[in-house]
């Protein structure tokens, strides 16, 4: 999980009421670190490179042995491939077309581990009084805002209680 610059990861945590904006699945590979997330486009990347843009928080899920096992990480990874090099998605749509961070999360861990880390809200259920998040739904959506939308946030994975706090 992680808290970045920027005025839409601002209106995110105003809207979400969390310090974080974006989220992605962290792998060790032949001893590197990399973090596979959705951005322009979703792609991996290292560690490094991931806290370069902003501050950190390592979370996993409990019981993680009963859970991520060898078989279990390589179906995360081989339902990563599903999503990589699509576009990032601006409109927070529900749909694979394009994803967004929270929503890779979410759906790598249902679709590969049938594991539902939170439930998904509807974008009305977010807090969306703030002058901020008023401009940036105005700027996406123009006057049709999908208020009925089902979405996930970073924060509501960050709150799920399958996982706990590493760092």
């Amino acid at each position: 999980f992680q808290t970045t610059s920027g005025a839409r990861g601002m209106a995110i945590q105003l809207a979400t009421h969390s310090k974080f904006n974006h989220c992605g699945i962290l792998f060790n590979e032949n001893g590197i670190w990399y973090v596979y997330e959705a951005v322009q486009p979703v792609s991996k990347i290292s560690l490094d490179d991931f806290n370069s843009r902003g501050e950190g928080t390592v979370m996993r899920l409990k019981n993680r042995n009963n859970f991520l096992t060898d078989d279990a990480i390589k179906k995360l990874k081989i339902a990563f491939k599903g999503y990589e090099n699509k576009n990032y998605d601006m409109a927070f749509n529900w749909s694979d077309k394009e994803i967004y961070c929270s929503e890779l999360v979410y759906k790598l861990y249902q679709n590969a581990l049938n594991i539902e880390l939170c439930k998904p809200r509807k974008l009305k259920d977010f807090d969306l009084s703030n002058k901020l998040v008023k401009q940036q739904l105005q700027e996406t959506y123009g006057n049709k805002i999908p208020l009925e939308e089902p979405m996930v946030a970073p924060s509501d994975i960050s709150n799920s209680t399958l996982l706990e706090l590493v760092k």
